[in-house]
């Protein structure tokens, strides 16, 4: 299992609440994250890519850094951690993509990846006069696959004329092409998902409780002994760690019991507008309700939460407890990285090396 960073690149990070920090994104915190991840062995640092918040009394994301500029700014202030930046295709073209990879390729000395996102929320992309329609729901994922398939073609040849269904190329030149392999990171877990990240990406972004993420990778497995390629899977966790479960479990429910609900509701009316993604369909059905209780449902493992507060899932309990549990996502689910968020990145970055990294069994160092 490898350990990366998910940065805030946002206000306030992966948890919409009152009672949560408040803080807003910059350079400087983005640097300070990293610079500790690298120091305390994590094996990448990746940022998101947004546009428009969901407002709430915490103006939730309305407050946002670009994802490509701070990784490139963070080549300079690292040395051994890969890079990871987010890029949503309904604001690019793959050439010009292309083309600020391979430069940041060189820089890098080959740390550099990117995630390629669909855009699923509308209103990011039509505030700026780029939605494509919303035929967009229906073939994002076909569009994501040809956007990745024109991007290696000039990154292995350094020209290309495409033709297709979404982008046509006429001799288009991208040179010099990178001298490292890229890594191209595709999130979701629906079935058309799976299956263009079968055929194009190194690395695939799921989420949810162990059993929806073993499927996942199931799925996705199936998928690559068709096209025989390999490609990893990563999870998107939260962590709520304390020395004891009733300690983690006190922080999670003060968390909670302070949701955004404005936030809340923009997030759902977001979702709400497309409802074929599998991972967003699931998580809208678990925002609404009353706040969870914290149930540690296994012996030895975290608990799970998602909904509430929470953006993505979270995992709460003590140091052990979180071990065991990213254990068993590679040892049961086939996890092969952990994308983390924390609460308080500029204490929990260093906490989680120091006390959590130790009891992995499966940890897996650059």
């Amino acid at each position: 299992m490898k350990c990366g960073v998910f940065l805030p690149t946002t206000n306030n990070g992966y948890i919409y609440s009152v009672n949560s920090p408040q803080y807003m994104p910059t350079y400087a915190l983005q640097r300070e994250i990293t610079t500790t991840a690298e120091e305390c062995g994590y094996d990448f640092s990746l940022s998101m890519v947004k546009y428009r918040g969901f407002g709430g009394e915490t103006d939730y994301w309305n407050w946002a850094q670009e994802s490509t500029a701070v990784m490139a700014a963070l080549v300079e202030a690292t040395s051994t951690i890969k890079l990871w930046a987010s890029v949503a295709i309904p604001t690019t073209n793959p050439a010009m993509l292309a083309r600020t990879v391979a430069t940041l390729d060189d820089a890098s000395g080959g740390r550099f990846g990117v995630n390629i996102v669909g855009g699923w929320n509308r209103y990011e992309y039509e505030q700026m006069g780029l939605w494509p329609s919303d035929d967009h729901y229906r073939d994002r994922y076909a569009r994501t696959g040809e956007f990745i398939d024109i991007m290696r073609g000039l990154w292995r040849e350094g020209r290309l004329t495409h033709r297709g269904d979404f982008y046509t190329m006429d001799d288009c030149i991208v040179q010099p092409v990178p001298q490292h392999p890229i890594t191209v990171i595709m999130p979701g877990q629906s079935a058309a998902s799976l299956q263009i990240a079968a055929r194009c990406a190194d690395v695939n972004f799921v989420l949810g409780p162990l059993d929806e993420l073993a499927q996942a990778r199931r799925s996705l497995e199936e998928q690559l002994r068709e096209t025989g390629r390999t490609c990893e899977s990563a999870v998107l966790l939260g962590i709520i760690m304390a020395e004891t479960d009733e300690e983690a479990a006190a922080q999670a429910t003060h968390y909670m019991e302070g949701v955004d609900l404005g936030a809340q509701a923009g997030i759902l009316a977001a979702a709400s507008n497309d409802r074929s993604g599998t991972a967003a369909g699931v998580g809208l059905e678990r925002q609404r309700g009353p706040v969870p209780p914290v149930v540690f449902e296994h012996p030895e493992r975290a608990a799970f939460l998602q909904g509430s507060c929470w953006y993505s899932p979270v995992i709460v309990g003590s140091y052990a407890r979180i071990a065991r549990y990213l254990d068993d996502l590679e040892r049961e689910a086939g996890m092969s990285s952990a994308v983390l968020t924390f609460a308080d990145y500029t204490t929990d970055v260093r906490r989680f090396a120091a006390e959590v990294m130790p009891l992995m069994e499966t940890l897996e160092t650059p």
